[in-house]
């Protein structure tokens, strides 16, 4: 069991009563703390995973199916990680049931306002960015809570896999891209 930690701000729009009295999660990265925020007039959610900081970054809308969303983009982001299937697999049959519940770490919440600065500071480069773009520009991204390490390699240390972030990733990040982009336009 894992829980999506949503602020008030994203709670109001899911129309969820968020849980209450939640057990330890049971994955390798643990609760994911999730907000709203907004770009070009667009929200999208920017969701953090508690024990790496390492972020899944969706469309909002439609706010019914966040978490169904969630659950089908984060093997995409593992799978940019080289994280292997079976441990993907086993990472997704532990986060289940995925619970709505308030968040619970101002450290997690840090980094989400850190990230929506970021990328904030990137689109207004002029640059194209496009999600899976700025999910992997984090995935490089040093964080404090991870020992200054990228938040991609503590992903793969906590699967228990050698860290790789950095040049040699990059070769495999426009197939990474494609195949993210043709599966979010099927979904």
């Amino acid at each position: 069991m894992t829980a999506l930690r949503c602020t008030a701000k994203l709670l109001k729009p899911l129309k969820t009563k968020p849980a209450a009295d939640l057990c330890a999660p049971t994955n390798c990265l643990g609760d994911w703390s999730a907000n709203v925020v907004r770009y070009a007039r667009k929200p999208f959610v920017i969701a953090v995973a508690e024990y790496s900081r390492i972020a899944l970054i969706l469309p909002a809308a439609p706010y019914a199916t966040l978490v169904e969303r969630f659950q089908h983009d984060l093997p995409y982001l593992l799978r940019y990680l080289r994280v292997p299937e079976v441990q993907i697999e086993a990472e997704l049959a532990a986060m289940q049931p995925v619970r709505i519940a308030k968040t619970n770490s101002r450290s997690v919440l840090a980094s989400i306002n850190n990230y929506d600065l970021m990328i904030s500071w990137l689109l207004a480069g002029g640059e194209d960015w496009s999600t899976v773009d700025l999910m992997q520009r984090i995935a490089e991204d040093i964080s404090k809570p991870n020992d200054y390490q990228p938040t991609g390699d503590a992903v793969r240390v906590r699967f228990g896999l050698e860290p790789m972030i950095g040049p040699a990733m990059r070769e495999q990040d426009r197939r990474f891209g494609e195949a993210y982009r043709q599966s979010s336009s099927a979904h």
